[in-house]
C-alpha cells in the first residue's frame, strides 16, 4: 500500500550485548494516538521486555500499562522462578489497579501537567460522581497489549486482544500470540455465555437503548479480551475469567535457536493490510539489502501501511546470537503453548521512563502490595492513602 509522507512518525531503538531493537508509530485518521509501548531492554542482567499497547476509547489505559507493566512484573514475587505466572498475574494486576481508584491517573496526567479544562471537568463531573456513587472505573477505555521477555535462550510472549507478535525463523513467520476476536469459536461461546452479544458478527456489543428501528450502545469492542473497558466486566454473578471481556492472556514461549531472526510486534494497524508472513518478508526484504539501521526498517514498515484509519506502531527486535547465554527460568505451566518448529497459524508516546517516573511508579507498586498485605493480617479492606501524598508532584 502506499504512503504519504504527511504524517510524522515517531521512532526510537537502540540495542544492548543481546538484542538489538527499535519502534516506530504513526498516527491514524483520529484525533490523537492511542498507541503507547514500553522498551526495556535490560529490565535485569539477562532480561529484556518489550511492550505494545493499544488503546481503546483514548490512550490512557494504554500509557498506565506502558508506565507500570514491566515494573509490576519485576517485583512480582514468581519473576524469576515461573515468569508464566508472574506474566499472567501482572494483566490482571492492571484491572485491579483500575478498579480501585482513580489513584493510576496521577502516572498517566501527573497533576502538574494537567490543563485548566481537565481539572475543571475532574471537579465538576469526576468528583461528583466519586461522592454520588463512589469511584467508577473507565468504562470504555482499555487497551489490547502484547508483552515480549527475552531471558537467555527462551522468549515468552502474553497477549490480550489485537496486538500481534510475531518471530521470523529461517524467513518463516511465526505466530507467538493469539488474534482474541469475538467470533473466534471459544470466544464467542464466552460472550454468548455471559449474555452478550456480537454485531455484524465481529464487534462485542452492550446495549443501553433498544425501541423500533434504532439500538443504543453502552459500549462496542472488536476484541474480545483487553485490559480496562469495564462496561464489558459488569456481570456480577460471573468470575472475571467468563465476563464478555476478559484479561486472561494467551501466553506463548519459544527457544531462540540461531535460526531465529527477529520479532515483530504491532498493532491491528499494520495486520489489517499485511499478513505475518507479509511482514516477515519485508524485514528480511530491508536486511537483504543491506539496511541495518532497525529504526529505518520500522519507520518504512509503518509508512507502508499509511495512510490508513488506525494508528499504527510497528517493534523490531533482533537478536544478537552471539550473546553469552543467561539464566533461564524455571519449569513453565503446562498449559502454555511451546513453539515447535512448524508455523504456527505518531503522537502521544511515553518513551524511555524518567528516573522520576519510575520512582512514582515503584512507590505506586510498593504501597499497594503494603495494603494487599495489610488486608490479609486483618482481614479487612485496608483504605489506601492518597497518591497524590506519596507521590511528587
Amino acid at each position: 500500500m502506499g504512503a504519504s509522507n504527511s504524517r510524522h512518525v515517531s521512532t526510537t531503538g537502540g540495542e544492548n550485548v543481546r538484542i538489538k531493537f527499535a519502534v516506530s508509530s504513526v498516527q491514524g485518521q483520529n484525533d490523537k494516538m492511542d498507541d503507547a509501548y514500553a522498551l526495556v531492554p535490560d529490565l535485569d542482567h539477562a532480561t529484556s521486555f518489550f511492550g505494545l499497547y493499544d488503546g481503546h476509547s483514548g490512550p490512557d489505559v494504554a500509557l498506565l500499562c506502558a508506565r507500570l507493566f514491566h515494573i509490576e512484573l519485576r517485583v512480582h514475587p514468581n519473576y524469576e522462578t515461573n515468569l508464566n505466572n508472574a506474566m499472567r498475574s501482572v494483566f490482571s494486576r492492571m484491572d485491579e489497579l483500575l478498579q480501585q481508584s482513580n489513584e493510576w491517573m496521577e502516572l498517566v496526567i501527573p497533576a502538574a501537567s494537567r490543563n485548566w479544562i481537565r481539572r475543571l471537568i475532574k471537579a465538576i463531573v469526576i468528583d461528583t460522581l466519586h461522592c454520588k456513587w463512589g469511584y467508577i472505573p473507565p468504562q470504555n477505555l482499555g487497551c489490547s497489549a502484547t508483552v515480549a521477555v527475552a531471558r537467555g535462550s527462551r522468549v515468552t510472549v502474553g497477549n490480550v486482544g489485537s496486538c500481534r507478535c510475531v518471530a521470523s525463523r529461517n524467513g518463516q513467520a511465526i505466530q507467538l500470540s493469539t488474534d482474541h476476536i469475538p467470533r473466534n469459536r471459544g470466544e464467542r461461546r464466552r460472550i454468548q455465555r455471559a449474555g452478550g452479544t456480537l454485531e455484524l458478527d465481529k464487534y462485542v456489543a452492550v446495549e443501553a437503548l433498544r425501541g423500533p428501528g434504532y439500538r443504543a450502545y453502552r459500549g462496542i469492542l472488536a476484541t474480545s479480551r483487553a485490559i480496562g473497558s469495564f462496561v464489558f466486566k459488569q456481570n456480577k454473578n460471573l468470575p472475571p475469567e467468563e465476563q464478555l471481556v476478559i484479561c486472561n492472556p494467551d501466553i506463548h514461549s519459544m527457544e531462540i535457536t540461531d535460526d531465529v531472526e527477529f520479532l515483530v510486534i504491532a498493532n491491528c494497524g499494520v495486520w489489517l493490510y499485511m499478513t505475518s508472513q507479509g511482514v516477515v518478508d519485508f524485514v528480511h526484504e530491508q536486511l537483504g539489502s543491506g539496511e541495518t539501521d532497525l529504526r529505518v526498517i520500522c519507520q518504512r514498515l509503518v509508512r507502508r501501511v499509511q495512510p490508513a484509519r488506525p494508528d499504527a506502531t510497528a517493534m523490531l527486535i533482533q537478536f544478537k546470537h552471539a550473546a553469552p547465554d543467561a539464566a533461564e527460568g524455571s519449569e513453565e505451566d503446562s498449559d502454555d503453548q511451546e513453539i515447535k518448529s512448524d508455523a504456527g497459524d505518531e503522537g502521544q508516546q511515553p518513551s524511555a521512563p524518567d528516573r522520576e517516573t519510575v520512582s512514582r511508579a515503584l512507590e505506586f507498586v510498593r504501597s499497594k502490595q503494603r495494603e494487599h498485605k495489610g488486608e490479609n493480617l486483618s482481614g479487612a479492606t485496608a483504605q489506601s492513602s492518597s497518591l497524590r501524598r506519596r507521590m511528587p508532584s
